[in-house]
């Protein structure tokens, strides 16, 4: 990720599988192609979690006219069963490296972080993870204080999960990838 960049975290409520719903997501991610968005990711929850689909779009700050539904005027596709969450625009605020615990590929916990919450040292001090990216917010409107990723080996994504969740004002989700359009 370059240096002043904004992540816009958008997600789907929506009861569609990913080989229904990402025909109709790509269609959507390729106006931001002409917006400069330089990345634009799509993940599909693999556990129960709030939102179904995660998509994660890269802006250089000097691109800050994002707008996902574009020409529309709901958040919403209801032709298609999909609600539109926008969550905000977030800038990395640390990456953290440690250790390999296993060599298994990693899963990625993304957990959405109350307003309330300030004690980043209780994420960071958590056991089992390889990598944790921490996200702020960019702007005063978004949805949550703090957007996390845990990359943590497959062994281990439950026992953190459990932890997490332990946790007042996270929500949690356990994300794999399912497609990516680059610039």
């Amino acid at each position: 990720m370059k240096k002043n960049t904004i992540v816009q975290f958008v997600c789907f409520v929506t009861n569609l599988e990913a080989d229904d719903f990402a025909p109709k997501w790509e269609r959507y991610a390729k106006k931001l192609i002409d917006y400069s968005a330089e990345t634009t990711i799509l993940q599909q929850v693999e556990t129960k979690g709030k939102y179904r689909f995660l998509s994660q779009h890269d802006w250089q700050d000097r691109d800050l006219h994002f707008s996902f539904m574009n020409d529309r005027k709901s958040e919403h596709f209801p032709e298609h069963n999909v609600k539109v969450v926008q969550i905000g625009g977030y800038t990395l605020l640390g990456t953290e490296r440690r250790k390999l615990i296993d060599k298994s590929d990693p899963a990625k916990l993304i957990a959405f972080i109350s307003h309330e919450e300030y004690d980043l040292d209780f994420y960071r001090n958590l056991p089992l993870y390889n990598k944790l990216n921490i996200y702020q917010p960019y702007y005063e409107s978004c949805s949550y204080g703090y957007v996390m990723e845990f990359f943590v080996p497959e062994i281990n994504a439950d026992d953190l999960a459990k932890q997490l969740k332990e946790r007042k004002g996270v929500e949690l989700g356990n994300y794999k990838e399912c497609m990516m359009v680059h610039l």
